[in-house]
């Protein structure tokens, strides 16, 4: 995503810096003006601060558990817990399992260490971001079981609605549908997938 929005700033025109913020912040990034636009899953609180100018990437979200404790469907979470970045949208699918606890984290990083320290039983996420922050923990792909894929969720590019015109709405909107049809954005998701290294990697 980070290669993704500086490509997307680059098409349209726009000079832009990047910062690389925890999931709950985002959305007040933008209440107090830090930040323009946000590139992640939508939710309701972001929808009220932000346009949804352009669907981006769709990508897989998933539970991730530990190799040697695996759990292999949704259903296995049942009075257990799992661990979610604040703000991260949850399914219906996977909130009504009877008897799950959700433990809000700070973000992926966070979920991972929770998880291999063993203060939870599974995390939630997309594929890249839980598995990404794994890599970036120095841990393996064979330390952890094969993910259970939950659902398809789209990254929208939001716009905060203090800076939205139409004639800025318009720029970025043709930018990302440039790139897309171009694969520009496909091609940056691939070569991130291919970087695991690991075919259990959901795509």
């Amino acid at each position: 995503m980070y290669e993704i929005g500086l490509l997307i700033a680059q098409r349209a025109g726009l000079p832009a810096e990047n910062h690389v913020v925890p999931y709950a912040r985002t959305v007040l990034s933008l209440q107090n003006g830090t930040a323009d636009i946000v590139l992640r899953f939508t939710n309701d609180e972001l929808r009220q601060v932000a346009h949804q100018v352009a669907p981006v990437l769709q990508l897989p979200t998933v539970v991730v558990s530990r190799h040697d404790s695996p759990v292999r469907r949704l259903e296995a979470l049942s009075h257990r817990t799992l661990a979610v970045a604040r703000s991260f949208p949850v399914p219906e699918r996977l909130s009504q399992v009877p008897g799950l606890q959700l433990q809000g984290v700070n973000n992926n990083e966070h979920a991972i260490q929770m998880l291999m320290g063993r203060r939870v039983d599974a995390a939630y996420g997309s594929n890249l971001g839980l598995f990404g922050a794994a890599r970036g923990l120095g841990l393996p792909m064979q330390a952890f079981a094969a993910p259970v894929v939950v659902e398809q969720q789209t990254f929208w590019l939001h716009l905060s609605r203090s800076r939205a015109t139409p004639g800025l709405i318009e720029r970025l909107s043709q930018a990302v549908e440039a790139l897309q049809r171009e694969g520009a954005i496909q091609r940056l998701y691939q070569r991130a997938l291919a970087a695991f290294g690991d075919d259990r990697m959901p795509a």
